[in-house]
């Protein structure tokens, strides 16, 4: 149950059940590459003050979408993209009100469940925030969607726009299994890589504060830990002395293997447009405790590296596209400041590109 009150005080009262938003149902589908462009550019973020209180289920993929629906089977588990928008209106944000809005990413795990009250499908989801601390209750670490998005006094459902992303590919989500037990998950990887990252924004580095800007940002590094895990679960496979036989016991595995590393390249190309890795991704260097003002110049350059992964709305589209091209498909979960009424407030779209 949400509520606001109205303009004569009384205590409006609207029931919802929250956890229907995240049912294995869509609306509708979007099959075809420029058809899911067209939806994540213009579409998904488009009138949004028409679209205040309303909720949206789209499912994204290529022409065999239908035919894979039984891929989202219970205990299936996916990656999640997150973005959030801003509080505009007569209750506009500080940050919301100028035209250059960012808003906020994260990754998180989205696994398939059933729910008990209704024995239907529904996503059970987690956020791994990589963020200082701050006054809205946001800690570096692992959230509940029940905390974070669904909580009646801190949860964002119904004061900002959302929106997750559920992407899968089994390239990516499936686990490799050798000969001789060794068993590893690209998705586990990423997990601890955003358990490394949160871990390193609680502590600053060592220095026991954490500063945000164009280097360092949500987007950039929680964009770290993914490249950081692309890296080295195909390198740590290719690598395994039975590999060879691995390779012919297990065709099927081989090809996903080959799935994720074209996915990996279209990803670097993403996170690394100029081709060459910034000094701190690749060394992991201890700077989350450092300011702008400490080495203005290396942290213009270390942005200008990953200048795609400044804008969330911009990563999150692109790598949800990068996942799709190789075969994907994405579940897109939009809310537009739904469960209560509050006149005074508005839902502000996140800028791209």
């Amino acid at each position: 149950m949400y509520g606001a009150r109205d303009e004569s005080g009384l205590f409006i009262v609207q029931a919802l059940a929250p956890r229907a938003l995240l049912q294995v149902k869509p609306e509708s589908a979007i099959v075809g590459k420029q058809s899911v462009k067209k939806y994540l550019k213009q579409e998904s973020w488009d009138n949004l003050a028409a679209q205040k209180g309303k909720i949206s289920s789209i499912l994204l993929g290529d022409e065999t979408i239908q035919t894979r629906s039984a891929a989202w089977h219970e205990g299936k588990r996916a990656l999640l993209i997150h973005v959030y928008g801003g509080i505009g209106g007569k209750k506009t944000e500080p940050k919301a009100k100028t035209p250059l809005y960012f808003g906020h990413f994260a990754y998180g795990i989205a696994k398939v469940v059933r729910e008990p009250l209704t024995d239907e499908l529904r996503f059970e989801i987690v956020y791994h925030q990589i963020y200082t601390h701050n006054t809205d209750g946001l800690i570096a670490g692992s959230l509940h969607w029940s905390r974070y998005m669904g909580d009646r006094s801190f949860g964002w459902l119904g004061l900002r726009p959302v929106a997750d992303t559920i992407v899968e590919l089994d390239g990516f989500t499936g686990d490799y299994e050798t000969i001789d037990g060794w068993k590893r998950s690209p998705l586990d990887r990423l997990i601890h890589q955003l358990e490394i990252m949160a871990a390193r924004y609680r502590i600053g580095d060592g220095t026991g504060g954490t500063f945000v800007g164009p280097a360092y940002n949500c987007t950039q590094d929680a964009n770290q830990a993914l490249y950081a895990a692309l890296r080295q679960i195909a390198r740590a496979i290719r690598s395994h002395p039975n590999v060879e036989e691995w390779r012919k016991q297990h065709p099927e595995q081989l090809h996903r293997l080959e799935q994720l590393e074209r996915l990996g390249k279209d990803l670097k190309r993403l996170l690394l447009p100029w081709g060459t890795a910034r000094a701190d991704w690749r060394d992991r260097a201890e700077v989350l405790g450092s300011t702008l003002e400490d080495d203005p110049v290396q942290n213009l350059i270390r942005s200008l590296l990953t200048w795609r992964t400044i804008l969330p709305r911009l990563t999150s589209d692109e790598v949800t596209q990068a996942f799709i091209k190789q075969g994907g498909s994405a579940w897109v979960l939009r809310t537009n400041q739904v469960g209560g009424i509050d006149p005074d407030i508005e839902p502000v779209a996140p800028m791209t590109l």
